[in-house]
This record gives structure tokens, C-alpha cells and sequence, in this order.
């Protein structure tokens, strides 16, 4: 489905919205609207459709690989362990010395790496630490972070820095000093990389996040002196890079840093669906709507019903947006995972919703524009009507929502979709 005929649908279901709206202050009689149904009495009927779709499922695992934004560290005991993964695979090791000409690399010096650092809605400790281990493994498969993580320990640490809360400034530029003497082993070896482990460390618990790489960003970036001569430039700003995977084309690039979700809440239930956590879920639904509904009546109001079932663990107090999406994926992706990222942007069909993990009740998403959306839509076409909710801190929070799902144990907290319609050829004289 293209953005152009997307659009075209849009645009014609809004003078079918402004026709039923223009009837909507008294349906009993067609006095209100004599333009639109004079004399014309407007039957308005009322029924629940259960169950309100035919699939809902958890997907799990978003932001995909090497897309986070921003990158998370967190360290808050048993509960949650989150680290980042910085990669360097492209190093400086040539420079040019004063009135001579280009040769290698051979001594290194005052070597720092920068992050910017953010709070993330969590109190500053007194005192926290910032450490850099060296990660780097070319042997590992680059797909699965958590191979990594046996890797964080002390004999890697190439670099900390100690931070108190009185000198930290939000958003500010840290330098994080790494080791002198690896980095010059590092960098005179052509053959090696190096790959940086971030990890945040307190007496307490403690959470940030970074920004994550982009092309001239202010993302992590490496600086070092190649001599002890002063009028030598330090090699500075080196941003990150990666080498591998080489196959499939373009696809190193989603690695150059990520997040690594080593501990974290288990927010996956039987007889529900979850949105949000670590690693993020995103919901997804897929409707079978009866023909009646979509091509015989004119819709004139549609609401989900879901019925939240309270989420208790770490932020459960946070508010955070429901978005909802609508796929265009069409039936050819079989791979529901990556169904879910081919999706419209949030709030074209739908309204977004204003959650607390640890609340409970019946939540409603006026679908009536996404319905009428629908309808429009042949019956052979090869895209399925679903929709995908995912969280506006997707992979930067473990805050979740959960809502019982079409084959919970109890039928009266299962999802209902309520309409309300009339036969749809209501204007014009009889």
C-alpha cells in the first residue's frame, strides 16, 4: 500500500464522516438536517462485536538491533541491567608528524571517549560511576547482544569515570578516560577493533540514557594523542563504525551501537498482550470485521474495549502514551516481527491513550475512522486490517501496559468491539 493511495482513502472517508456528523445532534428526526435527510426518521442501532478480533499477540524485541533512540544504561539491582554497546571498527593509526610525512601510529595518549549523558526520569544518585569495557569479539554473531555480557569483567575495563550529583548537569558531555596502554596496543594492531561495553554502576539505583550515533550527531565519539609533541593535532572526534555483519549490504550500520537488555521484568502474561518493557513489545491486532459492517451500514460510532490488567515492577507509577498504528504491511510478510515496523505514523485513525502501568479498567480506542477506513477497502485486497500498539518510550523504559486478550480465562474481561450504525443509504428523499 503506497502513502499516495492512503491518502486517497483518507480523504474519501472525510465527507462520509461530515455527512453522519452533520445528523448526530438529533437522530430521531431528519428536522435537524433537511438538507442531508429531510423527513427521514434515522434508525440508529447498537451491537457488540465478540470477539472483537480474530488474532492479538505479544511481539517482542523493538527497537530492532542498532535503532534504539536514545540508548539506555540502567543498574537497579536484581530488577533491571541495562548496558550499550559502542563499536570503533575504523581507528585512526597513521598521522603526520611536524615537517615530515605520513607514517604510522606508534605512541597514544590522554585517550577519552565522550557520551552525552541524560537523565531518564530517575533520581540522581550522590554518586554513581560510568565504566568502559573492552567487548570486542569478532567471533560472536553480531545478533545476539547477550554473548556479551560475560565480557564485562574487571580484567576488560579500560576506562571509568566517578560522577556526584552536585557536578552533574543533565544533558551534559562526559568524558570517560580509557587506558593509555591499551588503546596504544589497539591501535597499533591494523588488525584490531575495539568495541565498547558502557555500563552505569551505583550504590543505589541508577538510570540514564545516551545518545545513540547519528552522522554528524552528537553521539559517542573517541579522541587521543599520537605524540608527545603538543603541535601535533589529537586525533579527536572519531565517530563510531562497524565492520561486520558484511552480508546482507548496508546492514553493519544497524550495528554500530546498541542497547544491551541484560536483566530486566518479565511483563508477558497467559490470556494477555503487553506493550512496552525491555526488551519493548509492541501489540498486535488483526481484525476479520463482518461484510455488513464495512459495506451494508454507515458507521457512526466504533470503540474498542480493552480491559487493562495492572502491570506492578519497576516505573509502574510512570505515565506513558498508547500509540497505535495501522499496518500496511500486506499478507505476503508472514513474519509478524517485521509486520509490525511496517506501519503508518501513530494517530491518523486513532486516539492515543494516556496510561499507568499499575491501573486497571476498561480502556476505549475510538476506532470509527479506521473502520469507515476499512470499508473502503475490496475484499480481495492483500492487506490485513491490523493495527500495532507500541509505547512513546519504546526501549528507553521498562514501563509496560497489559490488557486481557480474546482468549482470557474470565469472558468478561475479554476485548469488545462496540458499534453504533444505521443503514447506510439514509440521504436524499425517499
Amino acid at each position: 500500500m503506497s502513502w499516495r493511495s492512503l491518502r486517497r482513502w483518507t480523504l474519501l472517508a472525510l465527507p462520509l464522516a461530515a455527512a453522519i456528523g452533520a445528523c448526530t445532534e438529533q437522530l430521531d428526526t431528519g428536522a435537524s438536517c433537511p438538507l442531508l435527510c429531510p423527513g427521514q426518521e434515522i434508525v440508529i442501532r447498537d451491537t457488540v462485536i465478540e470477539p472483537a478480533y480474530v488474532l492479538d499477540t505479544s511481539l517482542v524485541g523493538y527497537p530492532i538491533q542498532g535503532l534504539e533512540f536514545p540508548l539506555l544504561l540502567a543498574a537497579r539491582g536484581d530488577t533491571m541491567d541495562v548496558r550499550a554497546v559502542v563499536r570503533f571498527d575504523t581507528l585512526q593509526r597513521f598521522f603526520t608528524p611536524r615537517g615530515d610525512t605520513l607514517q604510522p601510529i606508534t605512541a597514544v595518549d590522554s585517550a577519552f571517549l565522550t557520551v552525552r549523558l541524560y537523565r531518564n526520569g530517575f533520581p540522581v544518585p550522590d554518586q554513581f560511576f560510568l565504566e568502559a569495557y573492552d567487548v570486542t569479539d569478532t567471533t560472536l554473531v553480531d545478533s545476539l547482544p547477550l554473548a556479551l555480557v560475560p565480557l564485562f569483567v574487571p580484567a576488560r575495563l579500560i576506562g571509568a569515570i566517578r560522577i556526584d550529583s552536585a557536578s552533574y548537569s543533565d544533558s551534559s558531555r562526559v568524558r570517560i578516560p580509557l587506558d593509555s596502554a591499551i588503546m596504544r596496543q589497539i591501535v597499533t594492531n591494523p588488525q584490531r577493533r575495539l568495541r565498547i561495553g558502557l555500563k552505569v554502576r551505583s550504590s543505589v539505583s541508577v538510570q540514564f540514557k545516551i545518545t545513540p550515533y547519528s552522522p554528524g550527531g552528537d553521539g559517542p565519539s573517541i579522541a587521543y594523542r599520537v605524540s608527545t609533541d603538543t603541535t601535533v593535532p589529537r586525533v579527536a572526534g572519531l565517530e563510531p563504525s562497524s565492520a561486520t555483519p558484511r552480508t546482507p549490504v548496508f546492514v553493519a550500520g544497524d550495528f554500530v551501537d546498541y542497547s544491551v537488555v541484560v536483566v530486566a521484568p518479565n511483563v508477558l502474561t497467559p490470556g494477555t498482550f503487553s506493550v512496552g518493557g525491555l526488551p519493548g513489545a509492541r501489540g498486535y491486532l488483526r481484525f476479520n470485521l463482518p461484510r455488513w459492517l464495512t459495506d451494508s451500514v454507515a458507521v457512526l460510532r466504533a470503540r474498542l474495549e480493552l480491559t487493562q490488567d495492572p502491570v506492578r515492577g519497576p516505573s509502574d507509577t510512570d505515565t506513558l502514551r498508547l500509540l497505535t498504528h495501522l499496518v500496511v504491511a500486506n499478507n505476503t510478510v508472514t513474519d509478524l516481527r517485521r509486520a509490525a515496523t511496517l506501519i503508518t505514523a501513530s494517530g491518523l485513525f486513532t486516539n492515543t491513550m494516556r496510561l499507568v502501568p499499575r491501573d486497571s479498567g476498561v480502556r476505549v480506542l475510538e476506532m470509527n475512522a479506521l473502520v469507515r477506513q476499512w470499508g473502503l477497502i475490496d475484499s480481495t485486497s492483500s492487506v490485513p486490517s491490523a493495527i500495532v500498539f507500541r509505547t512513546d518510550t519504546e526501549g528507553s523504559s521498562p514501563a509496560a501496559v497489559r490488557f486481557f486478550a480474546i482468549d482470557a480465562a474470565d469472558p468478561a474481561v475479554r476485548p469488545r468491539l462496540r458499534v453504533s450504525y444505521t443503514p447506510s443509504k439514509i440521504f436524499g428523499r425517499p
